[in-house]
C-alpha cells in the first residue's frame, strides 16, 4: 500500500538510492553537484512509501509566507503516470500544506529534459512563466531552465 508521510531522517538513505536510480535515466546531470554538507531539507517535506520502500518525495520552501517553492519532486519510474496517482497525491499534499499556511502561490523550476514533468505541472494548474517573472528572492537550482507558477485560491 502506498502512503505519503512526513520526512524523517531514516528515509534519507532510501531517497539517495531513489535519486541515483532516477539520475541514470538521463544522459546529462540532473542534480547539482553534491556537497558534503547535511542535506538541504525543505520547510515541509514528504515521502511516498510503498511498504518501507521510498518511491517518491516532494518538498516546499516557504518564502516569508509570500510564496512557496516546490522542491524535490521525484518519483521512481515505475510509479509515474496517472494510473497509480502517486505524483498527483504528492502534489496535492504540498498544495494543501500551502493552503493551510495561507501561502498564495507556488513557483517551481525544472529542467528542459523533464518533458513529462512539465506536462504534469501544466495539467495540474501551473502556468509556465519566463525566468524574468520569478520573484527576486526565488531560490533557483542553476540547472533549471523552465519555470512555472500556480495561484492558490
Amino acid at each position: 500500500m502506498i502512503k505519503i508521510i512526513p520526512y524523517k531522517n531514516a528515509h534519507q538513505n532510501g531517497i539517495e538510492i531513489m535519486m541515483n536510480n532516477i539520475a541514470m535515466e538521463f544522459d546529462h546531470d540532473i542534480f547539482s553537484k553534491p556537497s558534503k554538507a547535511t542535506p538541504n531539507i525543505p520547510d515541509a517535506y514528504w515521502v511516498a512509501l510503498n511498504g518501507d520502500d521510498v518511491i517518491g518525495t516532494i518538498g516546499v520552501l516557504n518564502i516569508e509566507n509570500d510564496f512557496a517553492i516546490l522542491k524535490k519532486m521525484m518519483l521512481k519510474k515505475e510509479y509515474r503516470g496517472k494510473s497509480l496517482g502517486v505524483s498527483k497525491s504528492l502534489l496535492e499534499t504540498a498544495i494543501n500544506w500551502c493552503k493551510d499556511n495561507h501561502i498564495p502561490k507556488i513557483y517551481l523550476g525544472t529542467m528542459t529534459q523533464f518533458k513529462a514533468a512539465q506536462l504534469f505541472y501544466s495539467n495540474n494548474g501551473f502556468v509556465r512563466i519566463s525566468e524574468e517573472k520569478l520573484p527576486d528572492n526565488f531560490l533557483n537550482n542553476p540547472l533549471d531552465t523552465v519555470f512555472f507558477v500556480r495561484e492558490l485560491n
